[in-house]
Parts: structure tokens; C-alpha cells; sequence
């Protein structure tokens, strides 16, 4: 995009930043790879030496470097209605007047804009969601977020799709554009590996990323092949079975530890708005073997940084790829090289360039 945006991260002072973050890291419990993004942005910018405050319906964070203005005590977050719809009204209530900058990552439909600039970053598509979601009332709700996400959108100062498959499934102005999202290359980075050959994955076992499909072709065919083989399951607690080990509420730290020790990362998921685990893998030296999805094969440029292979393939893919991994070295430098430019400090100063973008809306008080 042409600039009519001016300024550097160099040439811009402390700033007040609000991140509409409702969904936000919670202590001892499992969260979604969204959340994470929220806190770690917050935690970036303010290590910057602005000063956020990210408004969420989280519990307080005891070691937040950022300010936090929750809005639970209200709200049970508990309750698909009160999370999806209640909260977004409550947020109407929130003066912005007095911020320099908004970063909103989702349900921020309602608030009020106060000729703020407004940076909305679209993590995924509520309609991707519902293509591939069987249950009824979970359709009817996703159908509704569509297009309270297309007003939103609307909305804003600017929109930022995560990939070129979210982006095509919205009204494009042209101040809009594609921007990845960031990998934290203090954390995810090259290391020694296992010296077993050793899957990992990260996910759910029965959602759309597909854990059990995996889990079973390992019991049913890698594990036979390559007896001293290990998979590693980022997800609740399953039934126990004979080299697979289950990690649950994990620390950054020691999330990032699993994929620098990791031999291939695999995540057979039917959909991906972005795929940020892929990048957190590529980043720390580490294959990416998966099936085709929209994430995947942006992120991954249909091949370049890792392997894409179809279902009926991907156990003897992972085989191969464990019984000769260094025949995949250039594939896994082409992907570091990639990760690199993908780095938090070069995503952030890009968000802090639209600050002198003029709004091209009204906001109807």
C-alpha cells in the first residue's frame, strides 16, 4: 500500500495504545492461540515504553506489564450469548477519546470509534469457521459473527486480513491489506533437537485441527515403522498410549522448548485462517509436515517452507520425512530465513504506521 502513513517506530513518542484483546491469557488454563497474540502484543508494546491497556473479560494478570480493563465482573464468559454479544454491548460504554491508537483483534462492533485511529486485525473469518463446524446452533451463531465481523471491518480505520483467504471473503477498501502475523523470535528459535525422532503437535484432538487423526496414524503405522518414534500432544489429557505424551497448560517458554526440540511439527487441520503454530515451527528450525488448508498453504507457499501432502499420504510423508530429515534442510533454512521477516518488532512498526492515516468514516453517536 502506498503510504499515506507517515512515521517510523523511531520517530514516535510514547504512545496511548487501547487493544481490545477479549480473549486474553488466563493462569492454569488452556487458551487459544488468539489470546496469546493479545497478551504478547501488549507485552511487546509496552516493553516499547508505551503505555496499553488491554480491555478483555479475563481475569487480571498478576505479571502483566500492561494495564488491564476487564469487563468479567459483568459478564459470564462462560455463556455463548453474554461472550459473543453481551460483552461487545458493555464495551460501548469505553471512552476512547483519550487514546492515540486502537488495536482491536475481534468483537469490537459496538464500540465507539471517537475518531480514534482504529487498526483492526482480522485473526480468521467467523464464516470459514461455519464451513467447517456440523453443529447447528454453533452455524446459526457463526453466520450472525460474519457479519457482525464485515461491520466491523467496515468500520475501522484500517482492516489487516491475516492471509489472502480471509481477505477475499470481505469488502476491500483500499487502505486495506494482508499483513501476517508476528512470531516471537526471542521464543521460537533454532536448537539441538530430541535425539529420538519426535512428532509434534498442537491443537485439539476432535476439532478441525485434527489431533486424533494424527494420534492414530502414529499407533497405526509410524510407530510400526520407526519403533523408537515419539509424539508429543499439546492438548487435554487422552488415553495413555505407548510413546505419546500429553502437555497441557504449558508456558510460553515451555511451548517453545517442544518446537526447537522437535524433529516435525504436524497439525492436520481441515482449516487455518493464518496458521501461526506453523510459522512458531518454521521459526525454530523445525519441518512442517500437513495437509492442504488455506493457512497452510499461504503460510507455507504451497511447498517452499515445508511439506503439504493429502490425507491418504501424510503417514508415510512423516515417515520419510523422520527417516531422512536432512534431505529437507534447505526447505527448513528457506523457512527460518522466511520467520525472520516475520518478526514482532517488524509487524509492530508497521501497526504503528496507520497512527496518521485519516478516518474515511463517521461515527454516529
Amino acid at each position: 500500500m502506498e503510504t499515506q502513513q507517515k512515521g517510523t517506530i523511531e520517530s514516535i513518542k510514547k504512545l496511548r495504545i487501547a487493544v481490545v484483546a477479549f480473549e486474553l491469557i488466563t493462569p492454569n488454563q488452556r487458551t487459544g492461540g488468539v489470546s496469546h497474540f493479545n497478551h504478547r502484543l501488549c507485552t511487546k508494546l509496552s516493553d516499547m515504553g508505551h503505555e496499553v491497556t488491554a480491555i478483555t473479560m479475563n481475569s487480571l494478570l498478576e505479571d502483566a506489564n500492561y494495564n488491564i480493563k476487564s469487563l468479567s465482573k459483568s459478564v459470564d464468559i462462560n455463556k455463548r450469548f453474554q461472550r459473543y454479544y453481551l460483552t461487545a454491548l458493555k464495551g460501548r460504554k469505553i471512552n476512547f477519546d483519550g487514546y492515540d491508537l486502537v488495536i482491536s483483534n475481534g468483537d469490537d462492533w459496538a464500540m465507539r470509534r471517537a475518531g480514534v485511529p482504529w487498526v483492526r486485525i482480522m485473526h480468521g473469518s467467523a464464516i470459514r469457521e461455519l464451513q467447517h463446524n456440523h453443529r447447528l446452533l454453533r452455524k446459526m451463531n457463526l453466520s450472525i459473527l460474519y457479519l457482525l465481523e464485515r461491520y466491523s471491518s467496515k468500520r475501522s480505520t484500517v482492516t489487516l486480513y491475516n492471509s489472502k483467504d480471509t481477505q477475499k471473503l470481505y469488502k476491500n477498501r483500499k487502505q486495506d491489506e494482508v499483513l501476517h502475523l508476528p512470531v516471537d523470535r526471542d521464543l521460537f528459535f533454532p536448537a539441538e533437537k530430541e535425539k529420538e525422532p519426535t512428532i509434534l503437535f498442537v491443537g485439539a484432538l476432535d476439532s478441525r485441527k485434527r489431533g486424533r487423526l494424527l494420534r492414530n496414524l502414529y499407533v497405526s503405522n509410524i510407530k510400526k515403522e520407526i519403533p523408537n518414534c515419539k509424539l508429543w500432544m499439546v492438548c487435554n489429557r487422552d488415553e495413555s498410549i505407548d510413546g505419546v505424551t500429553y502437555f497441557n497448560n504449558l508456558t510460553n517458554e515451555a511451548l517453545a522448548s517442544l518446537y526447537r526440540k522437535a524433529h516435525i511439527f504436524c497439525m492436520p487441520s481441515t482449516y487455518e485462517g493464518f496458521g501461526l503454530p506453523y510459522l512458531e515451527a518454521m521459526a525454530s528450525g523445525t519441518l512442517v509436515v500437513t495437509t492442504p488448508n488455506p493457512g497452510a498453504d499461504e503460510i507455507l507457499d504451497n511447498g517452499k517452507y515445508g511439506v503439504i501432502v493429502k490425507d491418504s499420504e501424510l503417514g508415510e510423508s512423516l515417515i520419510a520425512s523422520l527417516r531422512n530429515i536432512n534431505k529437507y534442510e534447505m526447505i527448513i533454512q528457506r523457512a527460518i530465513k522466511f520467520a525472520e521477516q516475520q518478526s514482532w518488532e517488524n509487524i509492530i512498526a508497521k501497526y504503528l504506521t496507520y497512527l496518521n492515516l485519516n478516518n474515511n468514516y463517521e461515527e454516529k453517536q
